[in-house]
């Protein structure tokens, strides 16, 4: 394209979709203005990728998910459609920064933690691959919260990310569709128990779709994000007839369009609302009318349903879509009992990232018998069925039939949506090898046992071409010069680079490239007041991510505080070291907030120390979110990936890192231990125990572990001294308090092996060459880790659409 072309393009959106000129307008308008020329040049792509699948008639696959966590997805498209040098050009020709365009983008996020960064890449390699995918998920009024820190402590803010235009949504009103609530159920054949129903929900609620395209990296191919918003029906309830008041009435349907207002944290699983039900149910109901509409374009037998779609499950949250589809088939479609059973078990696929059972959600029958009255009739003939088959051909043993259940008994019955997921679906998968063993040996063992069929691995894998290609381009030009382009599309031919693994040459390109991003970081920290960084030179340690007691950002304090100590008793540490730490705590988890008032009262402590602070220096950043990532990725020299051994289910964090060239201290857990596999052992420092030697320990009293380390009795001394004499420091008591009496994480047990790491880092970096060595076969060896090999291997092995 021209750049005459460009130019008019920028300024006929400018001028005629904004209504602005040079003169009124803001930097937002001409960001709105050059992302809706970047959409101009993937539109054509997108219509003829959605007509060549629709008459092909191919198998798709259809990827359900509650969370999408973005980022910025201007430069990132305008790099997958190969025109951003251009648009640059073009841009800059108009006397504009494309640099200041770029920030101010607003951060798209649909979603608190990894399981909406891990889709976000799936659909970024399914379009890259050029499978016929299609996604799906929630359009919330209010995505993940703002953090702001005051006096050390997290504050939530509502981020309405909608309030100053989404430029890359197309609404589709006229896909919509409908979704019931509550209301009564009547048999059409009183002598069929199992249907099909009559469902008189007496709640109706419009489902709008908004669609986002996902290019694929230059290949004209742009698959589908279909977002679901609520709205209320223009029909009132019921009771109006009795009471007569408009205004009542309208404000009482009014309540039925907050369904999508407001995503709720993952953690608050026993936070069941009546709120929360119809959000997860209205989402996988408009998700399937809309698949069953689609399938029906081009095919005519229902019953063949399972040869043309299959339905990725991102998370037991989508589990109600296996009910949901029952209903359909068997009280819409007119298919018996047995044939929609056999259908919907081979169409959905159910990928879980959980690692604990009180982690696992479950409804009170109560609340889903008044919210969805036909579902939990099919819940519970899917239950009944189930059980006399497990009776009959497998096992009557009582504490079998019990983990088998869908129900879990108690004073409050209740649904478990894992086990729903496991039992509707043909295939079960992990993210990281280890979680996947958990989910056979502890989540699911009795499914296991009688279904191992079913249970798989594949390990998550993170898009190179928005994580470092994009992030990095300074360091994927380098890269590019040594080995050519093959690994955008091939990730595995990063390995090329081993060869340039002793060249003194490369690795000073390497450590001026590393030495730049940690400039351009702290200037941006600088600029932002949360530092004072005017020495480069030293390492920049980074722990980013959720914040929460299982990801031990308390370990990686209780190691800056022994610094602390040291440096305080006369000692010269050998390195000096950036501490910065990123991430959000969920709003309900206290604990995890105290993590964050801790780190910042260390981060007063030693910063406010004229001695402490010139051998070492904290930085938190608040607000942490993919734009920050994008900063802190190509900076990194040490990346903290220290979770719990058998806590983590995968982390994608320390594949983003290896990407970039980070040396990484990683935890034996989650996909730790398959990085340290690819990467090699002298390229990674493991520490810390496993987690079966974890299991292992019988009596664990951490009071004795606390009590035989004269580092961790001086630290805790120096803590019980100083929490007292800040106005708000009894507020970390319960955090120091859970270390003392349980320490649930093993942090005590960990911390002597991971401060000896620590000292071992500390040498290596000091030798320049060793370090740029480790570094650079860390990017050579972690093509393994792209989602394109992940997407591949669901797309052969599960979905079977290749």
């Amino acid at each position: 394209m021209e750049s005459k072309d460009l130019k008019d393009a920028f300024y006929r959106y400018l001028r005629y979709f904004l209504a602005k000129d040079d003169t009124s307008a803001t930097s937002y308008d001409k960001y709105m203005a050059l992302a809706y020329a970047v959409r101009s040049e993937l539109v054509d792509s997108w219509i003829k990728t959605t007509n060549n699948y629709r008459e092909q008639n191919v198998k798709r696959v259809y990827y359900l998910s509650m969370e999408y966590v973005f980022g910025k997805n201007l430069r990132h498209n305008m790099v997958n459609l190969g025109i951003e040098s251009p648009f640059t050009t073009a841009v800059r020709s108009l006397g504009y920064s494309i640099e200041e365009l770029y920030a101010q983008e607003d951060d798209f996020e649909l979603g608190y933690a990894g399981k909406g960064r891990l889709a976000v890449c799936s659909l970024e390699s399914l379009a890259t691959l050029g499978l016929p995918a299609m996604a799906y998920g929630l359009r919330y009024d209010y995505a993940q919260f703002q953090q702001d820190i005051k006096n050390g402590i997290q504050v939530e803010r509502p981020y309405d990310w909608l309030h100053r235009g989404h430029p890359w949504e197309i609404v589709r009103p006229e896909y919509s569709c409908s979704v019931g609530f509550a209301g009564e159920c009547y048999p059409k054949d009183p002598l069929c128990s199992l249907g099909p129903y009559e469902w008189k929900a007496s709640e109706q609620v419009h489902a709008i779709p908004y669609d986002v395209p996902i290019p694929g990296y230059r290949n004209n191919i742009v698959n589908t994000l279909r977002l679901w918003s609520a709205r209320a029906s223009e029909e009132f309830l019921p009771d109006y007839a009795n009471h007569g008041d408009y205004v009542r009435a309208c404000e009482e349907k009014s309540q039925l369009g907050r369904i999508t207002k407001v995503l709720f944290p993952e953690e608050d699983i026993r936070r069941v609302t009546e709120l929360r039900m119809k959000q997860q149910f209205f989402f996988v109901s408009a998700a399937l009318q809309d698949i069953i509409r689609r399938y029906k374009i081009s095919n005519k037998d229902i019953t063949e349903l399972d040869k043309k779609v299959v339905i990725q499950l991102n998370g037991s949250r989508c589990a109600l879509a296996i009910p949901e589809l029952m209903r359909i088939l068997i009280d819409k479609e007119n298919l018996s009992w047995d044939q929609a059973w056999k259908i919907t078990k081979n169409v959905f696929a159910y990928t879980s990232t959980a690692v604990h059972k009180e982690n696992l959600e479950a409804w009170p029958v109560y609340k889903v018998a008044q919210i969805l009255p036909r579902h939990m009739q099919i819940l519970f003939d899917i239950n009944q069925i189930h059980l006399e088959d497990i009776r009959q051909n497998y096992s009557g043993d009582a504490d079998v039939i019990r983990d088998l259940s869908l129900i879990e008994e108690g004073e409050v019955k209740r649904i478990r949506l894992a086990n729903l997921a496991v039992m509707g679906s043909f295939s079960v998968n992990g993210v990281s090898r280890e979680q996947s063993e958990i989910l056979k040996r502890r989540l699911f063992p009795a499914y296991f046992t009688h279904f191992p069929e079913k249970f798989c691995n594949k390990t998550a894998g993170i898009t190179h071409r928005r994580w470092l290609m994009c992030a990095n381009p300074r360091l994927s030009e380098l890269i590019c010069s040594a080995i050519g382009q093959r690994w955008i599309t091939e990730p595995l031919a990063l390995a090329e680079l081993e060869k340039f693994a002793d060249d003194s040459q490369y690795q000073l390109s390497l450590q001026k490239i590393k030495f730049q991003a940690k400039e351009h970081l702290a200037s941006c920290l600088n600029e932002a007041s949360l530092a004072n960084v005017d020495d480069c030179s030293v390492m920049f340690d980074i722990h980013s991510g959720k914040i929460h007691p299982y990801k031990r950002q308390v370990l990686h304090v209780l190691y800056i505080l022994h610094r602390y100590l040291q440096i305080k008793s006369g000692v010269t540490l050998k390195c000096r070291r950036l501490h910065v730490f990123a991430g959000k705590a969920s709003p309900s988890d206290f604990l995890a907030k105290q993590v964050i008032h801790l780190i910042n009262v260390t981060k007063n402590l030693v910063n406010n120390d004229p001695e402490a602070s010139k051998q070492m220096q904290i930085v938190f950043i608040p607000n942490f979110g993919m734009s920050w990532a994008e900063k802190i990725l190509p900076s990194a020299d040490l990346s903290e990936q220290i979770a719990t051994a058998s806590f983590e289910a995968g982390g994608t964090f320390n594949m983003k890192f290896a990407f970039n060239g980070t040396y990484t201290i990683a935890s034996r857990c989650g996909s730790n231990l398959e990085l340290a596999e690819k990467v090699g052992s002298d390229n990674i420092s493991l520490f810390g125990k496993s987690s079966e030697e974890l299991d292992n320990i019988d009596d664990y009293r951490p009071q004795e572990y606390l009590q035989s380390d004269s580092r961790l009795t001086s630290i805790f001394s120096l803590l019980e001294s100083l929490l007292p004499s800040l106005s708000d420091g009894s507020t970390i008591y319960p955090l120091i308090s859970s270390l003392r009496d349980n320490d649930r994480y093993f942090v005590l047990i960990d911390f002597d092996d991971y401060v000896k790491k620590q000292e071992s880092i500390d040498q290596l970096f000091a030798d320049k060459q060793m370090w740029s060595k480790a570094c650079l076969l860390n990017i050579a060896r972690s093509g393994y880790f792209s989602s394109d090999r992940a997407t591949l291997e669901y797309a052969r092995e599960i979905w079977k659409v290749i």
